[in-house]
């Protein structure tokens, strides 16, 4: 689904303030320019490709031929790398660790911010270190399953009940989620969830109200504030790949909740970006049941289109969508700012600070 973040950015963004150019990134990690998808109308379907994702990155017309990363953000060309991938090596911090390495601005949130909130164990932990309530879960190393099924089994029984919630750790998009309704159906499900990542997460299954929070930085002064709190109805059991892609819920902003669950489901999903140390913005989704909200997870690039849950919180607090990309690239160039002036700070005389950082360009 990057594809259609990816062109529905490009298609929203000022061609007065930016010169743009899509980059997709193929299954083999090249950088692959794509200057035509500049011609797609904005409202117009992403094409379907099989290969990568869409970034898009402001720089030259180059020629649509496969490069290095390294020869597509030459030196000095690049002012901001605007990121539209999803799920592993885009919105894990393998991506955020590469541009950290050439010293160039990008949107959201950093490798250390990316990492942590794409693994939900990790993530978890930390969230419950910080006294954010989370769903009663547990860990299931893959290695330790083929021979210890009747002991994890067990386990689940005694401290989850069924219906409980199979998820590889540390994918998106709800792809190899289950919900298991009783022990039958655990080994299905556990394997599935194992063929994305080699630790799956099992959770108790929640009864109540989904939510999910955006959280967007002060392009100026980097101070996070929550957006407008959205409801998600979902048409079939859960907010699946499909319901999130292919309209198969409904979305209500404001959420159907009282001011004070709002309130504090805004607390949490702040809270959450701070701890998990995001940056320029996240999405945190919660679940209000029996009057608790509890948090899911944390979205460091959630979807971009115009139709998205960051998108529709922002136009209900009146911040419509080329604005909400001009805020997203003003913070990265903010960030990328301090950083660069701390680099220097610290650098040890006579020499220079590191990270390349001079690749940079402040400004749009």
């Amino acid at each position: 689904m990057s594809l259609w973040s990816g062109t529905r950015v490009l298609g929203a963004l000022d061609p007065t303030k930016y010169e743009a150019l899509p980059v997709e990134i193929t299954v083999e990690g090249k950088w692959l320019p794509r200057p035509d998808l500049l011609a797609l109308p904005s409202g117009g379907a992403a094409p379907s490709r099989s290969t990568g994702a869409a970034s898009s990155s402001a720089v030259p017309a180059l020629a649509s031929a496969s490069h290095h990363i390294d020869e597509v953000v030459r030196e000095g060309d690049v002012d901001v790398v605007f990121i539209a991938l999803h799920g592993p090596y885009g919105e894990d911090g393998t991506v955020q660790g590469l541009l950290e390495l050439l010293g160039i601005a990008y949107t959201g949130s950093g490798v250390l911010a990316s990492a942590l909130a794409m693994d939900k164990l990790r993530s978890r932990q930390v969230l419950q270190a910080s006294a954010i309530p989370v769903p009663a879960w547990l860990a299931l190393e893959g290695g330790r399953w083929p021979g210890a099924r009747a002991e994890i089994a067990g386990r689940i029984a005694r401290d989850l009940g069924y219906p409980c919630v199979v998820k590889p750790n540390a994918q998106g998009s709800s792809i190899g989620v289950t919900i298991v309704r009783d022990e039958r159906g655990l080994e299905a499900a556990v394997e599935a969830a194992l063929e994305y990542d080699d630790v799956a997460l099992v959770e108790e299954y929640l009864r109540g109200t989904e939510l999910t929070c955006g959280v967007l930085d002060d392009a100026d002064t980097g101070a996070p504030a929550a957006l407008p709190v959205i409801e998600i109805v979902p048409k079939r059991e859960f907010f699946t790949f499909e319901a999130k892609y292919q309209g198969a819920s409904e979305e209500i902003c404001p959420a159907r909740i009282s001011a004070a669950q709002a309130a504090k489901a805004q607390e949490l999903a702040l809270r959450t970006h701070q701890v998990l140390g995001c940056d320029g913005f996240s999405r945190t989704d919660l679940f209000l049941t029996a009057g608790d909200l509890v948090v899911l997870e944390t979205n460091t690039i959630p979807g971009l289109t115009e139709g998205s849950l960051i998108p529709l919180a922002a136009r209900a607090a009146g911040i419509p969508y080329p604005e909400l990309l001009d805020r997203m690239i003003a913070s990265a160039l903010r960030r990328h700012r301090v950083r660069r002036r701390i680099r220097s700070a610290g650098s040890a005389p006579g020499r220079g600070a590191p990270g390349g950082a001079g690749r940079s360009r402040p400004g749009g």
